[in-house]
């Protein structure tokens, strides 16, 4: 029996069908076994149709509970039936025929390889086909297997069958390929057995044991029973009648019938260590446990809660919403919100797609309502922007905003006709002409503190329209950085002058910003690029050093779009730099200086050879270290030394110009 006791992994084809299986993917090799996605599932309307125990049972979708060392837990297969063999060890078959195992360790069901038609699955994994072959899970199968089987019963490695014939085999080990012939009773509507007795149903309501062991002649124990089941390896079977009463049959008296009173109007039961389980006529099912029976039911959800992936998002951005689902017996269940179920308001902040993802259309403050059959959940949402929109302007002491920019950024949609413009915000209509001091606000006439007009580049309208279509907007003027403040769907709304930013930088670097825009040539510094191009001064920002002392680095720009950071520098430190010949010119010194392109590659890879001038040597190695002059005959001779830890060069120059090279 050991080598019964097979892993789970072995059963699986290939771990790419295992994934595609958990996920629901649509690879194509099984049969899909899904029959409704979680979103679509009513939980509070499912009942249960088949039990193990109180903790595993069938419900009527096709999906199950179990129970795991994490706790409850719940599938989507569409399971028709359900069975337990030894070691904790679990089985399932799905409408489709294909056969699922798992553990009462872990949460990971899995595809049982090879195992396809499949009716049932009892015992240590004894499987019918629905073709009426026996097959067996696991390695060791035996070399002959029953065919021809209408109803099969396992308890642990032994099996019954009933053959459409009517004959009944017992098989003591499932390695045994061998079958011994206990009866014929074509007339069976059901077999079960506990490895001592074979208990067989009739037509005609009559229960006759077949004893394995003694050989004695087969017994008619009861009549008018619709159903049968061993309590386990209790030796007693339990006889459901007719009229819903629920009777024990003990090999200890004999089989005397002995009622189980506190069970009424049952229609099956089923045996577990920890009690018994009956089904009554009604479809209920109840547990005995020590003859206290309480009702079994299928776990409900108690709460609901939505989860965002995001609850302060740009607008454009596209947020995943998820469900997480409370159950009553303590399972957590998340799955992804299905369109129908979600909602918004005010509805021009976002909108939900048809995928269930939700989609910021406004800046501005949303709820995001969760709606199933009985409960309902919340999420706030922030709708912001990460562009900084510009354009406000002051007319004669009146705040002006651009027309399209402030009202697309608060969810409208507008119709332009030349110099109309048709503003739809949720459910106000909004018409302004240029050069108009009136507006159409649903069809009524609006006075404004200004006419629409064109500033810069965009058409602007007075701000105090706003007050006009909503009680809750406010737009305020910042002085300060010279922009207007709207305070509107619970969120602010920036809107930066043409004169913002370069306050918030003044304040930001001081009198730094006379140095924005600036071109420089780079001589010596290597952190701009190389030298002598040409870079331009982008940005100084603002830094703090691990002394918590504000530093600056400078950004530079070349013609081609790179970038380069300087180090972090004080101000002064920046106007030393800049200033600083050795480290860049203010002109472009290549200009000065009409000197072939060979010199001036020689002069970038500090290069320097015989025939050049003193300046092209400065511009190559830059000032000597040490420097001799002396006259003769009306000729200037210089010594120039550059002297390093490892090295000396020396220059020779007569009248300006290089005649001897020494290095040591």
């Amino acid at each position: 029996m050991l080598e019964k006791k097979i892993s789970l992994a072995k059963w699986v084809i290939s771990s790419t069908l295992v994934v595609g299986i958990s996920l629901g993917s649509n690879a194509p090799l099984f049969p899909p076994i899904l029959k409704v996605s979680a979103a679509e599932t009513n939980h509070s309307n499912l009942q249960i149709v088949s039990v193990i125990d109180k903790d595993h049972y069938l419900l009527s979708d096709g999906s199950m509970w179990a129970m795991s060392m994490k706790g409850p837990w719940h599938s989507e297969y569409q399971f028709e039936g359900i069975s337990v063999g030894s070691n904790h060890q679990y089985y399932g078959w799905t409408t489709s025929g294909q056969a699922m195992g798992w553990d009462g360790i872990t949460q990971q069901i899995e595809v049982i390889a090879g195992m396809n038609n499949v009716a049932q699955i009892s015992g240590n994994g004894i499987v019918l086909h629905k073709d009426g072959k026996v097959d067996m899970i696991g390695s060791g199968k035996p070399d002959t297997l029953p065919n021809s089987v209408k109803l099969l019963d396992a308890f642990n490695d032994s099996y019954a069958i009933l053959k459409q014939s009517g004959d009944i085999l017992y098989y003591n080990n499932y390695q045994n390929g061998l079958g011994r012939k206990i009866g014929s009773y074509p007339d069976a509507v059901s077999i079960k057995q506990d490895e001592i007795a074979i208990a067989v149903l009739r037509s005609d309501g009559s229960v006759t044991l077949l004893d394995l062991l003694s050989g004695d002649a087969p017994q008619v124990i009861a009549n008018d029973a619709t159903s049968i089941e061993w309590q386990g390896s209790k030796r007693s079977l339990l006889v459901v009648k007719k009229d819903g009463s629920v009777w024990s049959y003990s090999r200890s008296n004999g089989f005397a019938p002995q009622q189980i009173s506190e069970l009424a109007n049952i229609a099956k039961v089923v045996y577990s260590p920890n009690g018994i389980y009956a089904q009554t006529k009604n479809g209920d099912w109840v547990e005995d446990a020590n003859k206290t029976v309480t009702p079994l039911q299928a776990p409900s959800i108690s709460e609901l809660k939505l989860i965002l992936s995001k609850t302060n998002a740009s607008i454009g951005d596209k947020i995943n919403a998820q469900i997480q689902e409370v159950y009553s017996n303590g399972s957590i269940n998340t799955r992804p919100a299905s369109a129908n179920e979600l909602s918004v308001a005010p509805s021009p902040i976002a909108e939900i797609l048809s995928d269930g993802t939700i989609k910021v259309k406004a800046i501005g403050n949303a709820t995001i309502t969760l709606t199933t059959d009985t409960l309902t959940a919340q999420s706030p949402l922030n709708g912001t922007t990460e562009e900084a929109l510009t354009g406000a302007v002051m007319i004669d002491g009146s705040v002006y905003l651009p027309l399209q920019t402030v009202f697309k950024a608060m969810g409208s949609t507008i119709l332009v006709d030349g110099n109309q413009f048709k503003v739809n915000w949720g459910t106000t209509s909004i018409v302004l002409n240029k050069n108009s001091a009136v507006a159409q606000v649903n069809n009524q006439a609006v006075k404004m503190k200004g006419k629409v007009q064109t500033s810069g580049n965009q058409t602007v309208f007075p701000a105090t329209l706003l007050s006009s279509i909503s009680r809750d907007a406010k737009v305020n003027w910042d002085t300060k950085y010279q922009q207007a403040l709207i305070q509107v769907n619970g969120s602010t709304i920036t809107i930066q002058s043409d004169k913002t930013l370069k306050l918030i930088k003044q304040e930001e670097i001081g009198n730094l910003t006379r140095l924005l825009g600036k071109s420089y040539w780079v001589n010596y510094y290597h952190k701009a690029g190389e030298r002598f191009s040409k870079v331009t001064i982008k940005d100084i920002n603002a830094e703090k050093d691990v002394y918590n002392r504000t530093r600056f680095v400078i950004q530079f720009g070349d013609r081609k779009g790179k970038e380069y950071l300087s180090d972090r520098l004080t101000g002064a430190e920046i106007t030393s730099l800049l200033s600083d010949t050795e480290q860049f010119f203010n002109y472009d010194i290549r200009s000065k200086y009409n000197w072939s392109q060979a010199t001036w590659n020689r002069i970038i890879n500090a290069e320097v050879v015989e025939g050049m001038t003193s300046r092209q040597v400065l511009l190559s190695w830059g000032n000597p270290d040490k420097k001799t002059v002396t006259k003769d005959n009306g000729h200037t001779i210089e010594i120039w030394s550059y002297i390093g830890e490892n090295y000396l060069n020396m220059l020779g120059i007569g009248d300006g110009v290089v005649y001897e090279i020494f290095s040591i």
